[in-house]
């Protein structure tokens, strides 16, 4: 059977990252290793700024924000508030808000972007050329290191120096992510920073020790940022675009998924979509998308995030979502004889030898989806889809069954992926949610039986499909039977009419 599932969450949005399709066993066997090597860990151990209380950070905030020669006081409706131990730092309505009224605008020039680090006076000079990311992060951290004397001080003493992502937990809570997605992404995410760290160190940073001094650009210091980013950037600023934007950041998750905050991020018109006005001209604007009551904490959609994304870049997790995702990658294995083939007939869909498709528990999987797999089983008799002949419209041709033997092929591939992906997970469905209904678990563990338990419940729904789908299969149209009907050699109930026609031709 060519079918593996990879163990691994790909984010449209996350361009800092790509993968590689493996097999199951191997990822397991890799996460133990990595686990047991503490001295490739990168742990963050930034103390508390200045040792100040976070009430007096935030105040600090709010009067530096308002302060702004280009933000008007006036129009600001939210505010930097604590909101307790376990939601932290959040925003709060100052005033009753309409739908559709603007809460708070961050103007380009407060921006941490690329276009401010290349602005840069101490550290711009250096930065042409890197990725985005890692210029804004610089920027941070060369910012962070002036302490009150950057501009940007108030904002940097109230960003988080602990973070609740997976990349930074300690060796025993990743253990509960043991099998799971969230698990070979965190630490794939550790070894990519400790990488770009190596790569700036030999031919950036020691070569100009006196702008980049170890203390200040270290490789926690890099992680941090890198973990700042990923958890406070969302569109239009997020992907390769990402940015801190000072205020509008504060968010909390609205629960109840994607389409429930009250509010969310809406660019200048005036800019092009995704990217900052590169002659500093334009603003972010925080809008509200219902009507907000003062007092009211201010929340945002995070976006069609499954819990198991949720926990990979923001460390939460959403109690009210029941349904799971899983993001599979699929590839069209290079010793089929037919690859070349197949790839061609991949990438005049649009896709390509490789793809990753998201599961979702509940939810049929996509049309697309199923296509794909379809191909990756084509044998035997039924390449001749492949011929060159039917090159344009192969996929048209396959987009529904077959035969009853590439779809069992199918049906089995998945049936036994999905179960060799469940068999990874050191727990069951009904020993997790019995760990969820207990109201004292630690956060970081209800965080990880979360996302172990969003995993599980899109694989065993999706090989329910399957399963479900492999015992029609004898009573499934497949494709010679469609092009016979098509030629009017099968009536529509399946029975011939070769007969009658040839009676008819004979009269």
């Amino acid at each position: 059977m060519n079918c593996s599932i990879g163990n691994k969450i790909l984010l449209a949005s996350t361009p800092y990252v790509t993968a590689n399709n493996k097999i199951v066993s191997s990822i397991i066997q890799r996460h133990m290793h990595y686990l047991k090597s503490p001295k490739k860990r990168l742990i963050v151990t930034a103390t508390e700024n200045g040792g100040a209380t976070i009430e007096n950070n935030i105040i600090a905030f709010n009067e530096w924000f308002r302060e702004q020669a280009s933000v008007d006081s006036s129009k600001i409706a939210g505010t930097a508030a604590f909101l307790g131990n376990e939601e932290g730092v959040g925003m709060i309505a100052t005033r009753n808000i309409k739908a559709g009224e603007n809460v708070m605008v961050a103007p380009t020039e407060l921006i941490f972007s690329y276009e401010a680090a290349l602005a840069s006076p101490e550290v711009g000079a250096y930065l042409e050329g890197l990725k985005a990311w890692q210029a804004v992060v610089i920027l941070l951290l060369s910012e962070r290191s002036k302490e009150g004397a950057s501009k940007w001080g108030p904002y940097i003493k109230l960003l988080p120096q602990h973070l609740p992502l997976p990349m930074f937990w300690e060796d025993a809570e990743l253990a509960e992510l043991e099998g799971t997605q969230v698990l070979q992404s965190s630490l794939e995410y550790r070894e990519y920073v400790e990488a770009e760290f190596l790569s700036l160190k030999e031919f950036l940073f020691d070569l100009h020790p006196d702008v980049f001094p170890p203390k200040v650009f270290s490789a926690e210091g890099l992680l941090w940022g890198f973990g700042l980013l990923r958890s406070r950037s969302f569109d239009p600023l997020a992907g390769a675009s990402a940015a801190l934007v000072p205020g509008l950041d504060l968010l909390n998750l609205a629960l109840g998924g994607a389409g429930t905050g009250q509010a969310q991020w809406v660019q200048d018109r005036g800019v092009l979509a995704g990217v900052l006005s590169r002659a500093g001209k334009g603003v972010l604007t925080l809008k509200a998308v219902e009507a907000i009551k003062e007092g009211d904490q201010i929340c945002m959609s995070y976006g069609e995030k499954s819990n198991s994304e949720l926990a990979l870049d923001f460390g939460i997790v959403d109690q009210t979502r029941s349904e799971g995702a899983y993001l599979l990658s699929l590839s069209i294995p290079e010793g089929d004889t037919n690859f070349d083939d197949k790839v061609d007939v991949a990438e005049v869909s649009g896709l390509g030898e490789s793809w990753q498709f998201a599961l979702v528990g509940g939810v049929e999987p996509q049309p697309e989806f199923l296509t794909f797999l379809r191909l990756v089983q084509l044998q035997g008799e039924d390449t001749f889809l492949l011929e060159a002949l039917f090159r344009d419209s192969a996929w048209e041709r396959i987009s529904l069954p077959v035969s009853q033997q590439n779809e069992e092929a199918v049906c089995v591939c998945m049936i036994e992926g999905c179960g060799a992906a469940l068999d990874q997970y050191p727990t069951s469905e009904s020993t997790d949610l019995g760990l969820l209904a207990q109201p004292d678990l630690p956060a970081r563990q209800r965080v990880a039986v979360s996302a172990r338990l969003s995993e599980k419940r899109a694989l065993l729904s999706t090989m329910l499909f399957f399963e479900q789908l492999k015992e029609k299969l004898p009573f499934m149209e497949y494709y010679q039977e469609r092009r016979l009907k098509q030629l009017g050699l099968l009536d529509d109930n399946g029975i011939s009419t070769f007969e009658d026609f040839m009676k008819d031709g004979i009269a």
